[in-house]
């Protein structure tokens, strides 16, 4: 293998995560020896990189070769850490993988920080709102004996339990923490109890209000001022939900009557002052609901729909002049409300009331022209087929299998769509299983990849060993640079006292030995040399990757430029006069080059992917080339016997300098099978560890085929019932805006109408002035009109 091969550049690049103990053994100035006094500093100088090879295999043989593995319970408690730090970092998707390998082991279900592990793990999975494996584990965590985690489980098993609609089992729980508590629950969680009960929609309503009340009115009496408000608040919502207005009225009086100091109780008093004018509004106290309605702050969350429910009370109290100032406040602060048709409808009223026919027709026009066309659009979209699950999978196959409703709906219409918690829920029921197959395919990606990666890089996926083993590569590398030196003094020695045919023999592989030399001299000795190769070899690899992200910045503005061409193809249509031919060809041409973006852009992921794998080896190792430094040694101990074949008829001097060296050459030895040992020891430590994961590995592999299994099962159990709730859903976003546009004609038909009889009125008026002047006219000239006759 060639030197300047990449692939032997790139295994070289290896050795950068592994610095040395201390410098590597220096690679001295092989010179031939022409005087005693050169062979002294010579041997001098080997004799200080034997001692520095000495203390460098040493530290390799005490910090990674004699040192004990740690046990299972030092890894446990490793890896518990490792988690918790992620957790505390908010790096939920590192802490749930880590805390999982904790609790999957059925060994650690013993431990003492099974619990906590159990808490962290649900804790982060419920953090990437992932209820249903967070309530797993914290049904799981809650089944054991109580811990001081118990009550936070239990406050966050609250929560996801109202989320997923799911209440079995707990009652227990909550009588388990009163035990807990001697008797009383701490008020946050009793808070959350409440919450729950309030919400809970398995229960009948009366049971329910009365469970729910039973539950804030100790509340009351906390000593949490937050607490206490919005328990006060939620018993006023009872109130009104179980019809007694009037002591819903008074609750919220009183609540709003409080001081507030934190952002938490402004929020509080602000919906307290809209729940209290709307109640007001109802029971006729217009004034006051007015002056309920206008304590809350135009920041406010709840500003629009106070200027809105504004407009109507001065419209009871016959105000429209006030009632249209309202409207227009609110048109003017948030014109993308979703009370803006709306409001824009009641503004053309207001202007009918007020006379203003000009302005009252412009503004029902505007409500018809934007709404009409997206009236019609929906028309299109629900008259395709009255098959739900047809209709399911025409929207997934328009949108590569999620659903999508920015992309399938106008914009004005999206709007309406997200209020709609049956179509939020089906979306979120379809984005959750296209997330768990989305899951499992990159989880056994990530499988395939540990293994091919224990398969083909052996050491660079443990870069602890593979530290170890570069030290003892460079001590070996050092060894062997002793023998170049070795053999080069004791050939340089002999090669006078040789024959013309023993000396052609010797020149030859010294020859040999030379050539590869060049070669060996490329093995970084130092921790500099390292650190400049890994730099070099990640540069190289950086400055691909850059070229990568540039060419997926192309990729991705080409696909917004084909969906661009493709939404402005189905806007047009109506405008255009294209025939039906042409278009189709013309989208199946289009949708040829996406799908080659789209194969491209897999392409250049995977190609990234490598990249990213190959910046990671060059990180944790730079060597392999053991190969070149092998063959080098056995040329040199080719050119050693050679030469100690002579040693029995070479001058007195000769051989004590050939005995000198052959001690030195046993000191050598005895260090490179020390070197071996230690080889061989992290090798048998690499397949151990690699053992381990790839059992580990290959049974996630089994279990990730099983989860397969039921994804596909739950997603066809679901298609039917997710595309009927979709179909319906939709079916009631069109109707409001066929609703709207109804409105809309209905008020141009009344503009014109009040108009007529406006005009009508004013004629007869007119004609009733006329005859009445009349009238009076034949009375005055009925004297005059006697004489004439």
């Amino acid at each position: 293998m060639n030197a300047s091969d990449p692939r032997v550049l790139f295994l070289s690049a290896v050795l950068s995560l592994a610095p040395a103990a201390r410098p590597a053994l220096a690679a001295p100035e092989t010179v031939e020896v022409r005087a005693s006094r050169d062979v002294k500093r010579q041997l001098e100088q080997v004799d200080k990189q034997l001692q520095n090879a000495d203390e460098n295999i040493r530290f390799v043989e005490t910090q990674f070769t004699q040192r004990p593995e740690p046990s299972d319970e030092e890894a446990k408690l490793r890896r518990f850490s490792d988690g918790e730090i992620q957790y505390l970092l908010g790096d939920w998707t590192a802490a749930s993988v880590l805390f999982y390998d904790l609790v999957s082991d059925p060994r650690f279900r013993a431990h003492a920080l099974y619990p906590d592990a159990l808490f962290y793990l649900s804790d982060s999975l419920l953090e990437q709102q992932n209820y249903i494996g967070a309530r797993l584990y914290l049904r799981e965590l809650l089944s054991l004996p109580p811990t001081d985690r118990y009550k936070d489980a239990l406050s966050r098993y609250l929560n996801v339990a109202s989320r997923l609609n799911q209440f079995d089992g707990i009652d227990d729980y909550i009588a388990q923490a009163r035990k807990l508590s001697g008797g009383q629950l701490p008020p946050e969680l009793a808070y959350v109890y409440a919450k729950w009960l309030f919400r809970r929609a398995d229960l009948k309503n009366e049971e329910r209000i009365a469970r729910a009340r039973e539950a804030f009115e100790p509340l009351m009496r906390s000593n949490i001022r937050l607490v206490r408000l919005q328990s006060a608040y939620h018993l006023g919502v009872l109130s009104v939900q179980a019809g007694d207005l009037k002591d819903a009225i008074e609750r919220f009086r009183e609540l709003a009557s409080l001081p507030v100091n934190v952002p938490e109780e402004v929020r509080i008093r602000e919906l307290t002052n809209l729940s209290l004018g709307r109640l007001l509004y109802e029971t006729g106290n217009l004034d006051e609901a007015l002056d309920r309605y206008q304590q809350i702050p135009g920041e406010s969350e709840s500003f629009v729909d106070s200027l809105y429910e504004v407009s109507w009370t001065y419209v009871k109290k016959g105000d429209f002049s006030r009632a249209k100032n309202a409207i227009d406040i609110l048109l003017l602060v948030d014109p993308e409300s979703s009370l803006a048709p709306d409001a824009k409808l009641l503004q053309g009223h207001l202007l009918l009331k007020l006379q203003q026919y000009e302005e009252a027709t412009t503004t029902y026009q505007g409500v018809i022209d934007t709404y009409g066309p997206v009236r019609n659009k929906l028309d299109e979209l629900l008259s395709r087929t009255i098959d739900p699950v047809a209709y399911f999978d025409n929207l997934l196959s328009r949108n590569e299998r999620t659903l999508d409703l920015s992309v399938l709906l106008p914009p004005v219409a999206l709007r309406y769509a997200q209020t709609q918690e049956q179509v939020a829920g089906a979306v979120a029921l379809v984005n959750d299983l296209e997330s768990g197959r989305k899951g499992v395919g990159e989880a056994r990606a990530l499988a395939t990849r540990i293994l091919q990666a224990l398969e083909e890089r052996g050491l660079e996926t443990f870069p602890e060993l593979q530290e170890g083993y570069t030290r003892a590569d460079a001590v070996e590398s050092g060894l062997t640079r002793v023998e170049q030196v070795l053999v080069a003094v004791e050939s340089s020695a002999v090669l006078e006292h040789l024959t013309s045919e023993e000396r052609k023999k010797l020149e030859a592989v010294r020859e040999e030995r030379e050539a590869l030399a060049r070669r060996f001299a490329l093995l970084p000795t130092t921790q500099r040399e390292v650190e400049e190769r890994r730099q070099r070899m990640q540069a190289r690899v950086d400055e691909l990757d850059r070229e990568a992200f540039r060419l997926g910045y192309e990729l991705q503005s080409l696909r917004a430029v084909a969906t661009a061409v493709r939404k402005w193809v189905e806007d047009t249509r109506a405008e255009r006069n294209t025939p039906p031919e042409e278009e189709v060809a013309f989208l199946g041409q289009l949708q040829a080059e996406a799908d080659t973006l789209e194969g491209l852009q897999s392409e250049l992921e995977h190609t990234r992917l490598k990249l990213a794998d190959e910046r990671n080896a060059v990180a944790t190792s730079v060597g392999g080339e053991e190969l070149i430094r092998q063959q080098f040694y056995e040329v040199l101990q080719r050119e050693h016997l050679l030469v100690a074949s002579f040693a029995g008829r070479l001058p007195d001097d000769v051989a004590a300098l050939m005995t000198r060296l052959q001690q030195v050459r046993e000191r050598t030895d005895a260090l490179r099978t020390r070197v071996t040992t230690a080889k061989g020891q992290l090798r048998a430590q690499l397949e151990r560890r690699g053992r381990v994961i790839r059992d580990k590995v290959q049974a996630e592999q089994a279990l990730l085929g099983q989860y397969d299994t039921e994804v596909a099962a739950v997603s066809g159990q679901a298609r039917n019932l997710v595309g009927r709730i979709a179909f319906d859903s939709f079916r009631r976003v069109r109707q409001q805006f066929y609703d709207l546009v109804l409105k809309g004609d209905v008020g141009m038909v009344d503009v014109a109408f009040t108009r007529k009889q406006d005009k009508t009125v004013e004629i007869q008026k007119l004609s009733a002035q006329k005859d009445k002047e009349l009238r009076e006219l034949e009375r005055d000239f009925k004297e005059v009109l006697k004489d004439v006759e």
